[in-house]
């Protein structure tokens, strides 16, 4: 009994880590949206926003959704906003590159990291919308009902200020646990116990 004791508790420890006891099918909509439920007994959901690339916006436009940002969080004070990257940041390589241009006898090596440079600046213009933002509401888990109607309320306020967004589904959750922990911003399916997919492919060879 007490070895099974500690393998219970090596099981859960990653959970409880997290503060992640189990998922709840909110049943809103058909994306299967879900919440998490933690060990400290409140439900958070997250609901993802699409970013636009205010790179291309004019600035009235910038300055009406900050206000509408403004807007959304002070009529819901509870909200908590995460912001995670996923895309490469290569500051280090151009760092690289430009003082390779600053310090080399070669005109045509100097000419190649400029290029380099310039590359590296058009691949971060166009993953600029890549971000995964999210606002994150508490609830009592105890009280779903009256979570799912605060939550389909806090979310209409959100897409009336003119914000793409949608509820979370198991696979967003895991998607930013891989992002925030491993920093794995390539892996579109993350199983849910590691090494799941080498199992699934040897058993489709055998």
């Amino acid at each position: 009994m007490k070895s099974n004791k500690k393998n219970d508790k090596k099981e859960s420890a990653t959970q409880q880590l997290l503060n992640l006891k189990q998922f709840v099918p909110l049943q809103i909509g058909d994306n299967g949206a879900v919440a998490i439920e933690g060990e400290d007994g409140m439900l958070y959901t997250y609901i993802m926003l699409r970013p636009d690339n205010i790179s291309v916006l004019g600035r009235s436009e910038v300055l009406a959704k900050i206000r509408n940002l403004q807007n959304i969080l002070s009529d819901v004070a509870e909200l908590q906003m995460l912001c995670m990257s996923s895309a490469q940041n290569y500051e280090d390589n151009k760092r690289y590159y430009r003082h390779l241009a600053e310090t080399t006898e070669s005109p045509k090596v100097k000419q190649l990291c400029l290029q380099e440079i310039a590359y590296l600046d058009e691949i971060n213009i166009a993953m600029s919308t890549s971000r995964e933002f999210a606002m994150i509401l508490r609830h009592r888990a105890d009280r779903l009902d009256d979570a799912r109607r605060s939550i389909m309320q806090t979310l209409n306020l959100i897409r009336e200020h003119q914000f793409h967004a949608r509820i979370a589904t198991k696979d967003s959750f895991k998607r930013l646990l891989a992002i925030y922990y491993v920093g794995d911003i390539y892996t579109e399916h993350v199983p849910d116990f590691d090494g799941m997919q080498y199992m699934e492919v040897n058993n489709a060879t055998v």
